[in-house]
């Protein structure tokens, strides 16, 4: 069986060989509907738990679009000016209407990478802007609570009358699943509060990639509640071909449960069992090692314990925006990371609790790297074997545990969620 991985813009090919036992988990297909703008405007019509937007909206009401950036890959070029419309006919001006691309803890968008999320028609018209991370001179500090004793909020968001999310509802390794409260935190919060969420997930033993109703996600949403205010969403669901599937608007709980149990259909794909050897990509969330993580998540719930777990990820941008994280993967387990937590400066404690949470992966699995952003030196550091090709490294495992030992390849690692 030949198996074509996706690699970046490309691909790699995997050859298992005859009589072995292989399961490939791939993203479910699902029904598409003729007409997707048809399906963002009845969302639009009938939002959940909420009045509709051009009720909350009026003239000289100024409006921040929070929109998920350039590491997810949701066609927000087709949802925004249906958005930007209706706030248009309810009396919002353009130049009330402001787009912030929610960066969380990533890099700031090129302008070439802003024009494909927003478009061209909408950019020439919307003021389009990076949210802030780091500067506290765009930044306001709201009173905090208990679990974000600092709450950091990007200027530009709390300063308007009315906050609408848009983006995609995927898989996610802290909040269960994308979409909702979540491009408020930590899409545009500031580094301590953005750490905060992190450390949670650094502290939290389970595995919660594709888990909605979990700590971290419960206390993600008291924030924006009682701090921040999210007035509306419009989330949709979509197949890795980037096609919209579902659409939801309204409440950012309620609509955004229910617009979950449409990306379930996608993206929770059923397995036979668990497997001495799994194959993942990390795409199409593989620019960096950051991102290529949620391959990982993936694979561990495919994986038997002890088994080999095979990372097949390009990284053109390297180790990502937190470079210490490399180091920190070096560690030897997560308690001895969470202990460092309680004197480290909000710059260090992000890439910790990150890397806290990726090696409970690795006390339970032996990793290996296949990628090009990543050198053998750089893998070594992480702990993580380098192999030059995915053929290399199965070829390797097989040798190391036999022909009896049963693979499972998952091609869209960053987008499967493997139900055993």
């Amino acid at each position: 069986m030949r198996i074509d991985l996706p690699y970046g813009s490309g691909s790699l090919p995997l050859q298992i060989p005859d009589g072995l036992s292989v399961e490939v988990l791939r993203p479910n297909a699902v029904q598409l509907p003729e007409d997707e703008g048809r399906v963002l405007e009845e969302a639009l019509d009938n939002p959940i738990g909420s009045a509709r937007l051009e009720q909350m909206a009026r003239a000289g009401c100024r409006v921040a679009l929070l929109c998920d950036d350039i590491s997810r890959t949701t066609p927000t070029d087709r949802i925004l000016p249906l958005v930007v419309g209706r706030l248009n006919r309810a009396g919002v001006r353009d130049g009330d209407i402001q787009i912030v691309m929610a960066l969380g803890s990533h890099r700031p968008m090129t302008a070439a990478e802003m024009t494909r999320k927003v478009g061209e028609g909408l950019l020439s018209r919307i003021s389009v802007v990076n949210s802030e991370f780091r500067d506290k001179s765009q930044m306001v500090r709201l009173p905090g609570i208990t679990e974000a004793p600092e709450i950091w909020l990007d200027r530009r968001v709390v300063e308007v009358d009315l906050r609408v999310g848009v983006g995609g509802i995927l898989p996610h390794p802290a909040a269960g699943w994308s979409g909702g409260g979540k491009i408020v935190f930590p899409g545009v919060a500031g580094e301590e509060t953005v750490a905060a969420f992190h450390l949670m997930h650094g502290r939290t033993p389970q595995n919660m990639f594709g888990q909605v109703e979990n700590a971290v996600r419960r206390a993600m949403e008291s924030w924006v509640a009682e701090r921040a205010g999210l007035g509306f969403i419009v989330n949709v669901a979509f197949t890795p071909e980037g096609r919209i599937y579902r659409s939801v608007a309204g409440h950012f709980i309620e609509a955004h449960r229910q617009g979950v149990a449409h990306a379930r259909e996608i993206f929770c794909v059923r397995a036979g069992r668990r497997a001495e050897i799994v194959v993942t990509t990390s795409h199409p969330a593989d620019g960096d090692l950051w991102q290529a993580g949620k391959g990982l998540l993936a694979a561990d719930l495919a994986a038997a314990a002890g088994g080999t777990v095979i990372l097949v990820t390009p990284c053109p941008e390297g180790v990502g925006p937190h470079p210490r994280y490399l180091e920190y993967l070096s560690a030897g387990g997560p308690e001895e990371l969470l202990a460092q937590a309680e004197r480290m400066p909000a710059s260090e404690l992000l890439p910790l609790s990150v890397a806290a949470a990726s090696l409970r992966i690795r006390q339970r699995l032996d990793i290996a790297l296949v990628s090009e952003g990543i050198s053998p030196q750089q893998a070594r550091l992480s702990r993580m074997r380098p192999f030059p090709s995915p053929q290399a490294a199965l070829d390797e495992a097989l040798d190391r545990r036999g022909r009896g030992a049963r693979i499972t390849v998952i091609t869209h690692g960053a987008e499967t969620i493997p139900a055993v």
